[in-house]
């Protein structure tokens, strides 16, 4: 089980194993009152499905036909198990979710999607609610020429521009950039915007 306590750490390690072929998923949340219990989650799931194997007894199984798992924890939030393809352990029948259609809920407003950019490689972005919501507050306060509400909500972009280093959410950027231009031009606002805009 790897342990990860940033958004940055959690995005590249879930990526890794994308690229080693771990391409089915589950993710279980933690309540709240039950994080306090994370270790012993997180040691139940390991027992579980075997995800601390050394690469020799990976390998062997791959051999055999048979299917490998990972565990990744976010914090004391979520466990995500990623397994590659092979023949499943009859212990190990649940459900698992094709991991590009599935969001990884980071906190309470941030949700981010694994797509394929343009060029066939493995990127996030945020889910698209979550952008809406974003570019909802941004427009309302360039209409009511609320220049602290909209540097607030520029700011939450700019904190996520500093972790979310990935093309899928830059090309998100770039559309936001041309709405925000757009937006201003129809309201008459000159809110300045933080050069990582552009």
């Amino acid at each position: 089980m790897y342990f990860t306590d940033n958004i940055k750490d959690f995005c590249r390690t879930f990526l890794r194993y994308i690229g080693n072929g771990y391409t089915k998923m589950q993710i279980s949340y933690i309540p709240e009152k039950k994080r306090y219990k994370a270790n012993i989650i997180s040691n139940k799931l390991k027992n579980k499905y075997e995800t601390d194997l050394s690469s020799g007894k990976r390998q062997y199984r791959k051999k055999k036909g048979k299917c490998n798992y990972i565990g990744i924890q976010y914090q004391d939030k979520f466990f995500v198990i990623l397994k590659t393809n092979g023949e499943d352990d009859s212990r190990n029948k649940e459900k698992w979710i094709n991991v590009y259609r599935k969001p990884i809920k980071l906190g309470n407003f941030l949700e981010i999607e694994l797509i394929k950019d343009e060029r066939g490689l493995n990127t996030f972005k945020l889910r698209k609610e979550v952008l809406k919501n974003i570019k909802t507050n941004i427009f309302l306060a360039i209409e009511k020429r609320n220049g602290t509400s909209f540097h607030k909500e520029i700011r939450k972009i700019y904190n996520l521009h500093r972790v979310l280093k990935y093309r899928g959410f830059y090309m998100q950027l770039s559309h936001i950039l041309k709405e925000i231009k757009e937006e201003q031009k129809k309201h008459g606002t000159k809110f300045n915007l933080p050069r990582f805009f552009y």
